[in-house]
């Protein structure tokens, strides 16, 4: 039971760290005197790898992002105006184009993402971002620039979790027992059933989750019913998981949701 107290306090993670590293630097050297640069312009190189120094205190399969590699991550270069300069579907493309990438010189912003955020208000992968949005850098004539980003976890991740007893009377009487968990951040909703327990990953934090339980228990549908969840009174942010686990026996009092945060 102690360890059971010790893991539900880790079930809410802030997660932070979970990073890519690049060199950085800017400056002349053996491979800038081999290659033939065009008036006015200069290289740019990003060397990726995958920091797995911090252990998520989450134990839940969705915590382990040890698919999520750099190598797909979306790429885009703006120049001094905002515009975008170069763009690559992912890092495994900028190096198939050939690197040093060829830029004008001057300043420029590099942008990267676990995928393409346009339109998309939650995805059931999570979703990373470089930190502060969005990293500066300089190319200078004739000299190749070596750029550092840290891409940060920048999702509200939640998972739904059936306890046991729902889960063994749902394999028991599968046409008696069902159940539908809506979940909302304000500006996207995302549903969970029987056939779709993916966690979802909302790329915008909110003042409330919004919890719809609709349950179907001895043959019967129940009335819809609302949870309201906050971080203990804080708002949901980025960066943020939570777990909810759905219980319910064989009467409609005994329907109840839980997070970690109401433990």
């Amino acid at each position: 039971m102690k360890s059971n107290r010790i893991m539900k306090k880790h079930i809410l993670s802030i997660l932070g760290s979970f990073a890519l590293f690049c060199m950085a630097g800017c400056g002349e050297n053996e491979a800038d005197n081999l290659l033939v640069f065009p008036e006015n312009t200069g290289g740019l190189n990003m060397i990726a790898g995958m920091s797995t120094e911090q252990v998520i205190p989450v134990i839940t399969r969705s915590a382990d992002f040890s698919d999520v590699s750099v190598d797909d991550f979306y790429i885009k270069i703006l120049d001094d105006k905002g515009e975008v300069a170069k763009e690559f579907a992912s890092l495994t493309a900028m190096r198939d184009e050939g690197l040093p990438v060829i830029l004008p010189t001057g300043n420029y912003t590099a942008f990267a993402s676990s995928f393409k955020p346009d339109g998309k208000e939650y995805s059931n992968g999570p979703y990373f971002e470089v930190e502060g949005g969005s990293h500066p850098f300089v190319i200078e004539e004739k000299r190749t620039t070596q750029v550092t980003l840290k891409c940060v976890y920048k999702s509200l991740g939640v998972e739904l979790v059936l306890s046991d007893q729902f889960q063994g009377l749902l394999e028991e009487e599968p046409e008696n027992y069902d159940y539908k968990v809506n979940v909302s951040n304000g500006t996207a909703s995302y549903e969970f059933s029987k056939d779709e327990m993916k966690p979802v990953y909302f790329l915008k934090g909110c003042e409330e989750l919004v919890v719809k339980v609709t349950m179907t228990m001895g043959g019967k549908v129940y009335p819809e019913r609302v949870w309201r969840i906050t971080n203990q009174g804080d708002t949901p942010k980025t960066g943020e998981y939570y777990i909810i686990r759905l219980d319910a026996g064989d009467q409609p009092e005994t329907v109840s949701l839980r997070s970690a945060l109401m433990e």
